[in-house]
């Protein structure tokens, strides 16, 4: 009876052990250390017409066995466009790579926020414009500034059976709710958080975008 025992505990011990290997159990986990990068900046002033910009920001980190490289690609400027109610809107590509090679390490999550804007606005993801690699799609939402009320825009995935190596390509809309005189800022960040073999760990990389009315 007291091998019964044992065994019926064993057992159920045991396969969670498993399931949380494969990614299929998550449970919450404990941040050790968060490290922020330093802030890269983009500014731009509105234009009176269509504009393929085609601005690149790029920072690469290196370290504790991680290399990540997160970039932001403003794409293109259009103006009074009927399908987001007149708005100007700017086309924002986001892109991460990063790679983990010390033992039993892994990507644990990658998030990408949108915080709120200096002025009114809006961002949508594109879904049909997120590509990833050895990720799950956890959530996606889209957010607005409206006076003193906002809502965070976001995309959350998370590493799909504790990967080595992941790949992110998103696509969002700015939508500028204001006339050409206005000046809108706000905060992008990257949020990465990864296992060194140890201890878990997060890299946020944060990037100040402005666009300067006329």
């Amino acid at each position: 009876m007291k091998a019964l025992f044992v065994l019926s505990i064993i057992v159920p011990v045991g396969l969670l052990t498993s399931l949380r290997l494969t990614g299929i159990l998550k449970g919450p986990i404990t941040i050790s250390e968060t490290i922020t990068l330093s802030e890269m900046d983009w500014e731009f002033e509105r234009p009176e017409h269509d504009m393929y910009i085609d601005n690149r920001l790029e920072s690469v980190y290196v370290n504790d066995g991680l290399s990540a490289k997160f970039r932001v690609v403003i794409g293109t400027y259009s103006a009074n466009q009927v399908v987001y109610d007149g708005n100007d809107i700017i086309t924002i590509g986001l892109g991460l790579n990063s790679t983990v090679v010390n033992p039993n390490s892994f990507i644990e999550s990658v998030h990408v926020v949108f915080r709120a804007d200096s002025q009114p606005s809006k961002v949508d993801f594109l879904l049909t414009h997120i590509n990833f690699a050895n990720l799950s799609l956890v959530d996606v939402t889209s957010g607005w500034t409206i006076e003193e009320k906002q809502k965070e825009a976001y995309v959350r995935l998370a590493g799909l059976n504790h990967p080595e190596s992941v790949f992110l390509w998103a696509t969002a809309i700015w939508s500028l709710q204001t006339q050409s005189d206005q000046t809108h800022q706000r905060e992008m960040t990257y949020e990465l958080t990864y296992f060194n073999g140890t201890t878990y760990k997060k890299i946020i990389q944060p990037f100040q975008l402005k666009v300067a009315g006329r």
